[in-house]
């Protein structure tokens, strides 16, 4: 007997989540073989499309397929091919077409807050989030997001609210005592900000993003020692990490320590050679030294490479040429 549209569509689906996509992909080709205007195989072949990236493919199937029948999810996940393609405003659009087709949608918000954050648009967010807390979910993942969003916008007291609020709840405590700890790391209410990531690390004590913030705060402190303790931590774990690394170079060179400053930096541009931060530090420490050539041929590349360290460079340059 021959297969139908609707079993082709489903043994497709069954593939797809088994993660044959390849499978998938033939038995959707195969029903729309069948006919060619079966909405679910189309936006079922336009996943498959996303899946493989191919988003400009993915697109014209959920166009295809609401031609046919207008379906918040396909409007949903018109939405998700757009942003792919980093169309936000044609991606924005659709997930409010999903939203008014089905206004219970926790997908389609969560969709949309997540896009105004992609693009910044933090006054947004917010809304969006508060209004899927009020109406639609109390799960702690949306609290955070909210918080988040909060401290991007530096209103730092509705955040602690928010954050305080879902600490009453099981889940993501860590997550939770890691952003007090880090509004009031902002705010430099350093005693705060240590009692509430000891908390996080109590209940996550390997996170390397809790160590760095400890880290960051025993600085703010002045407290040296803590902070190299930290760092060495992370740095026995991940000996690669760069950035902290780098914050340890420098760290080491405000106290005088030049040499060992100048080690983990070589430990950096071994590994990294074009490590622009790195390089403009080595160049700085070197100065220190009297290495005065070694540097200039360092800053005069940075500042030939035109990146982010070209401005400080530049000056440190001019700094050198005025003392001639």
């Amino acid at each position: 007997m021959a297969e139908s549209v609707e079993q082709l569509n489903n043994e497709g689906v069954k593939l797809f989540l088994k993660g044959n996509i390849k499978e998938a992909k033939r038995k959707y080709n195969k029903a729309l073989e069948i006919n060619p205007l079966y909405a679910a195989t189309l936006n079922n072949l336009g996943m498959v499309s996303l899946q493989e990236k191919n988003f400009i493919k993915a697109t014209n199937c959920f166009k295809n397929a609401l031609k046919i029948k207008e379906s918040a999810t396909y409007f949903l996940n018109l939405g998700h091919a757009y942003v792919n393609l980093k169309e936000f405003k044609l991606a924005e659009d659709q997930y409010i077409k999903a939203i008014d087709k089905a206004p219970d949608s926790l997908m389609g918000y969560k969709s949309l807050a997540s896009l105004y954050q992609v693009q910044k648009q933090y006054d947004e967010s917010v809304k969006v989030w508060e209004y899927i807390i009020t109406n639609l979910s109390h799960d702690v993942s949306f609290k955070l997001h909210l918080a988040k969003d909060y401290i991007q916008l530096k209103e730092y007291q509705f955040a602690l609210s928010v954050l305080y609020e879902a600490s009453k709840q099981e889940k993501q405590q860590e997550l939770i005592w890691y952003y007090i700890s880090l509004i009031h790391f902002n705010s430099k209410n350093f005693g705060s900000a240590i009692a509430a990531v000891k908390k996080a690390l109590y209940i996550k004590p390997e996170e390397l993003s809790f160590k760095s913030l400890l880290a960051a705060i025993y600085l703010g402190l002045s407290d040296f020692k803590n902070a190299m303790k930290q760092w060495d931590e992370i740095l026995t774990i991940e000996p690669f990490n760069n950035k902290i690394r780098i914050d340890k170079a420098v760290t080491l060179l405000s106290q005088g320590l030049v040499n060992e400053s100048l080690s983990e930096l070589s430990l950096v541009l071994k590994n990294d050679s074009k490590n622009e931060k790195a390089n403009y530090y080595k160049a700085i420490v070197l100065l220190e030294v009297n290495k005065l050539n070694d540097a200039i041929s360092i800053l005069n590349s940075i500042v030939n490479t035109k990146g982010i360290f070209k401005e400080e460079a530049e000056k440190v340059l001019n700094k050198i040429n005025r003392k001639d």
